[in-house]
């Protein structure tokens, strides 16, 4: 498999693309699927998820803080059974659901740490993918690039960034979550109130889900 890693958004046409955001936006997606959201759609901004409110639950945040007057924000704590199941969450983050334009590709999948074996099994049946990372404002995150390593160990002959990301993923080995809090917006969280946040975030193979993006809309696929 021939895997291209994209350490920051970018324009990228291909057949397939994995959309990165470990901190917390593909985390989210994919802990609401598990709990039973029937999907997630991913907007851009405040103004287009309010098109959705009454039908839809709200979700989303800005600068790491929930949205005021929606009903959930950007934390994979928060999507419980009892509050996502059988609904339509519409999210907003910061960085995350805002590369889905940069996108052209017929398949998207959200990948994350939780859902990293569950990601690995899916992709393999493809020749090629591209890695897409949120990244932070335009730079590169630490999380992210780590997570594009785990997937770029898939091949064999990988190109320099995919070579870089694949040497740091091996370098770190099981140690994820303690590589994951040296980051600035694990730092961010914790200082937010939030660490069980980063905690879900790291934890590897926590969830059987692989979101795919249907017309607007992750949906979830077993494995």
């Amino acid at each position: 498999m021939r895997v291209h890693v994209h350490p920051i958004p970018e324009i990228v046409e291909s057949d397939v693309c994995v959309l990165v955001d470990v901190l917390r936006a593909t985390c989210t997606i994919t802990a609401a699927l598990a709990a039973g959201a029937v999907g997630v759609r991913p907007v851009s901004t405040i103004e287009e998820a309010l098109k959705h409110r009454g039908k839809s639950l709200l979700a989303g945040e800005r600068n790491s803080r929930k949205i005021e007057g929606f009903d959930l924000g950007n934390s994979p704590l928060e999507m419980r059974p009892e509050i996502v199941g059988g609904r339509e969450i519409v999210l907003t983050t910061s960085n995350g659901t805002k590369v889905l334009e940069k996108l052209n590709c017929p398949i998207v999948v959200a990948a994350s740490f939780p859902n990293l074996p569950a990601v690995l099994s899916f992709l393999k049946r493809y020749e090629a993918v591209h890695v897409v990372c949120a990244g932070d404002g335009g730079r590169i995150s630490l999380e992210d690039f780590l997570l594009a390593g785990f997937i770029a160990r898939m091949d064999e002959d990988p190109r320099d960034e995919a070579r870089i990301a694949a040497a740091y993923a091996s370098l770190v080995g099981k140690r994820v979550k303690d590589e994951v809090m040296r980051s600035s917006h694990a730092r961010e969280l914790s200082s937010l109130g939030c660490p069980k946040d980063v905690d879900f975030c790291t934890s590897i193979g926590a969830v059987n889900v692989v979101p795919i993006l249907e017309d607007g809309v992750f949906r979830a696929v077993g494995v």
